[in-house]
């Protein structure tokens, strides 16, 4: 947790010195466009799951055009479920200036704490910040984007995943995994040790489909090894496994 807390401080001081001098928390207005982000908020586990943060679909994704791209409570199955909402232009711009004025930290030093990570979108580039899960303005801010999740749900459908694979026990029983490959490029930081694949078209399907007939505990062998796989959709900003 500690590593963790030092990488996410390191990454929000990188993106604050991006975005410097215009964090939105001053009555600008949010981006415009469908594939620009407004604000992103993350909840990450004080124990990461392997493949590290690559591995974690943000809770809540908000884009230009009113876009809420969240993930929904409840098991996935072995493919992540996600889901879309339209957000109203007033309530874009509540949203963007309660995360744009969000202070940085400090984070409690508790190990394997849950944290919240809040990323908004400005003219400038991108600030986040890091919160413990339990700060009262973290929770504001994720029960007013759960309050906009609440409709009949409709489902985001990805054109690409990014397949964040990474080495298991060889013991273990596994599947053939359905594609020729299935290691991709090595992450870093909280991912390292894993790698990353992006899929699309009928790879993607080929995949979904088995993926979905597993679990997320599932085991892959592929290329003599054997391989625990989290599929992470890759959102309207994203176009590869670097934006992960």
């Amino acid at each position: 947790m500690h590593r963790l807390l030092a990488l996410l401080a390191v990454l929000a001081a990188l993106s604050t010195m991006a975005g410097c001098g215009d964090r939105g928390g001053d009555g600008s207005p949010p981006p415009a466009g469908a594939t620009t982000l407004v604000l992103r908020l993350s909840e990450l586990p004080g124990l990461l799951p392997p493949g590290g943060v690559a591995a974690v679909p943000p809770r809540y994704s908000l884009f230009g055009d009113g876009r809420l791209i969240s993930v929904p409570d409840g098991p996935s199955r072995g493919w992540p479920q996600l889901r879309e909402d339209t957000v109203a232009p007033d309530d874009v711009r509540e949203l963007y200036a309660a995360a744009a004025a969000l202070p940085d930290g400090p984070v409690a030093d508790v190990p394997d704490g849950p944290v919240v990570q809040v990323t908004v979108g400005t003219a400038g580039g991108r600030h986040s910040v890091t919160l413990d899960r339990a700060d009262p303005a973290a929770a504001r801010l994720l029960a007013a984007l759960a309050r906009h999740a609440d409709g009949p749900p409709v489902p985001y459908e990805a054109t690409a995943v990014a397949i964040v694979a990474t080495p298991a026990d060889p013991t273990e029983p596994a599947r053939p995994w359905p594609l020729p490959t299935l290691a991709g490029a090595p992450l870093g930081g909280t991912s390292a040790g894993s790698t990353c694949l992006v899929l699309r078209g009928a790879d993607l399907d080929t995949a979904r489909r088995a993926a979905t007939t597993a679990d997320a505990a599932a085991r892959w062998s592929s290329a003599g090894q054997v391989w625990q796989v989290a599929p992470r959709p890759l959102l309207p900003d994203e176009t590869g496994c670097p934006d992960l």
